[in-house]
């Protein structure tokens, strides 16, 4: 079967399964054709979720982008996540990405390459609570895709902030219990230097950079992995105790750890290696650092989200590119 005759068929086969959907679709078999812009939405994990929808990507470079502003609890913001699972012709979920707000509209880029033209399901979900959790979203993907739809949502706001049951609010109106917010210490006044790290890096630590909202943590694959293994080498362990240390001190959260290759081999062996060396770090750091499970959470992301080119201007190899690019990151949202 040709390439062009592929495409068609493809394409009408994501027009078929939306075309008689709603702005928002609940039914993985029909979901929702995105637009070109920004999608909007709104989801929870009791009255209105996981929503569905569908694209066409590829071949070449393509950038899908996250917004998710929670919903709050009793009026007040309220750290939540909201998941986007990105989900291929086979039902296999690609790439699983957690995006945390509190009281703000968190963004999150998942960049990528595609050799061929695929059909890609996006299913966006909150996690299950005993309370109401989940919020306003937005959704935007640009480079090589082909839209069927038109922008849905353009009308969304985020939802009521107040905590809902089944039966309806459990408090009425919200009242606020402490009057005005009251500025402690006066205008902020910016800073004049560029963010002073407090941990410098050791061994296969590399970078620690700060901001803020958060800590990321890059490791070198290729010292703390053998080449294309993923058992840690013992003499990792100075830097991962310093990274135990670093998490122990600021997390706020669930610590994400981020496994990544550079763009040489196969996309789906370079996705099974990342996600053996993330989760290789994750075992270490609970079962050597008694680090909780709870507090950590691990993901492969393969050749995608570039430290540095792989290949120079010229077209030619860039070892050192590639080498920065065989990485484990660890993102650590900080105690306020």
């Amino acid at each position: 079967m040709n390439r062009f005759l592929v495409t068609i068929l493809m394409l009408a086969n994501c027009s078929m399964v939306c075309s008689t959907c709603f702005a928002q679709s609940h039914d993985p078999n029909k979901p929702t054709p995105l637009g070109p812009g920004v999608n909007k939405g709104n989801v929870d994990n009791m009255q209105n979720g996981p929503n569905y929808y569908c694209f066409l990507a590829g071949p070449g470079h393509v950038d899908v982008n996250y917004g998710f502003h929670e919903m709050g609890v009793f009026g007040n913001p309220f750290r939540q996540v909201l998941n986007f699972d990105l989900i291929n012709d086979q039902g296999k979920v690609i790439s699983h990405d957690p995006v945390q707000s509190m009281g703000n509209l968190a963004k999150f880029a998942q960049p990528g390459n595609l050799d061929t033209l695929v059909r890609l399901v996006l299913k966006v979900y909150s996690p299950a609570a005993a309370i109401r959790l989940g919020g306003y979203y937005e959704i935007e993907v640009t480079g090589a895709v082909k839209f069927e739809g038109k922008t849905t949502g353009e009308n969304t706001k985020p939802q009521d902030t107040r905590l809902v049951h089944p039966g309806g609010p459990l408090t009425g109106p919200p009242v606020s219990l402490t009057g005005p917010q009251v500025a402690l210490t006066g205008p902020q006044v910016a800073l004049t230097g560029p963010p002073v790290a407090l941990y410098q890096p050791v061994g296969a630590l590399t970078s620690v950079q700060q901001t803020p909202k958060e800590l990321r943590l890059t490791l070198a694959a290729d010292i703390l992995f053998d080449f294309d293994k993923a058992t840690i080498r013992p003499d990792a362990k100075a830097a991962l105790d310093r990274v135990a240390e670093i998490i122990r001190k600021n997390s706020a959260g669930v610590a994400r750890i981020e496994g990544f290759t550079d763009s040489k081999g196969r996309a789906d062996y370079n996705l099974s290696l990342s996600t053996q060396r993330a989760l290789a770090v994750q075992r270490w750091l609970t079962e050597r650092e008694r680090l909780p499970a709870a507090a950590l959470s691990a993901q492969g992301l393969g050749a995608t989200r570039f430290a540095a080119p792989n290949t120079n201007p010229d077209g030619t190899d860039n070892p050192s590119g590639r080498q920065k690019n065989r990485r484990v990151e660890i993102v650590i949202q900080r105690k306020f």
